[in-house]
């Protein structure tokens, strides 16, 4: 009997760890949010970001947002990073012309993703995103820590499974 639990508890602590993975953020997310620039808040009624995600990638596709007071804002940076087994995201190439291939940036943990990418020698792109229940919390606050930021956002974002559709 002792023997038998022995094998079966021996073989359980042999299987590794579930490996982290950046699929709960894959898709395009439609949504609102406010937008911080200096000492003006704006709010911002039309959202829209697209990543791809998976056990081995995280990919910027591209984002837009209309935000009241300014005209459409369109930003098409693809940037790949690479998913570790411990959830690790290193920059693999991409705009972020700041960030040196091969350099840890991140770490998904559950449906949570959360990166410090250079922009400058002090000041850095503090992104945090998470999934809770069907929505997507994007957090971006860019500049220097403890600083005044040089912009944030806040979204809040819901999956466009009709976009997902219109892919396949």
């Amino acid at each position: 009997m002792h023997r038998a639990l022995l094998i079966v508890l021996a073989q359980a602590l042999a299987f590794p760890a579930a490996a982290e993975s950046a699929r709960f953020i894959d898709g395009t997310w439609h949504g609102k949010g406010t937008f911080l620039m200096g000492d003006k808040s704006l709010l911002c009624d039309d959202i829209m970001m697209k990543f791809s995600g998976d056990e081995n990638t995280f990919v910027v596709r591209d984002a837009t947002m209309k935000c009241e007071g300014m005209d459409k804002q369109k930003f098409s940076e693809i940037d790949t990073f690479a998913v570790g087994g411990n959830g690790e995201l290193t920059f693999q190439k991409g705009v972020a012309a700041q960030i040196k291939p091969g350099t840890t940036t991140g770490k998904v943990t559950g449906n949570r993703l959360t990166m410090l990418n250079p922009i400058s020698g002090a000041k850095v792109d503090d992104i945090d995103i998470r999934l809770a229940g069907d929505a997507l919390i994007y957090s971006q606050i860019a500049g220097a820590p403890g600083a005044q930021p040089d912009y944030a956002l806040l979204a809040f974002l819901k999956k466009d499974n009709a976009a997902e559709r219109a892919d396949k």
